[in-house]
């Protein structure tokens, strides 16, 4: 676990960003500026759907946005896209931001830790499917040896 991208939200904070939120939306359109830490607040939850919401907004951000603005919001897109296990998706934010800044350290860990998390989840995949595959060879064994025996 790497606290600078599981590192979870206290629900307190949460929903004073939320607050904030949806008191702007009352009133109009909330800033760039609320969206962004309502965005950001809800990408460090616990919560798949929180999160989700978070990355829809950042992609909102990312739509409506100055080229120049847009590194942060591909950068928290790719946090996102981690925290959900959705790995390729990340990838490709990662991608888009060490493109346009090969040496970002942030970037360059997340990629790392992204990878590692495909591989181990990817190896743990594979046990699990060749642990079912075993189960079921095994359960077919045990059954035409049944069949066998009944029939002698």
């Amino acid at each position: 676990m790497d606290p600078e991208f599981d590192d979870v939200v206290a629900p307190e904070d949460l929903m004073a960003l939320e607050r904030c939120y949806t008191l702007q939306c009352q009133q109009g359109a909330p800033s760039r500026r609320c969206r962004f830490e309502y965005g950001w607040g809800l990408l460090r939850s616990r919560y798949s759907a929180d999160i989700r919401k978070g990355v829809a907004i950042f992609r909102e951000l990312m739509a409506d946005s100055a080229p120049e603005e847009r590194r942060d919001y591909v950068y928290y897109l790719a946090v996102g896209n981690y925290r959900l296990k959705e790995y390729e998706e990340a990838l490709k934010y990662v991608g888009a931001l060490l493109q346009a800044e090969p040496g970002n350290t942030q970037g360059l860990r997340l990629q790392q830790l992204v990878r590692e998390r495909m591989h181990r989840d990817g190896m743990l995949g594979a046990a699990i499917v060749g642990g079912v595959a075993l189960g079921v060879a095994g359960l077919a064994g045990l059954l035409g040896f049944a069949i066998s025996r009944a029939r002698h």
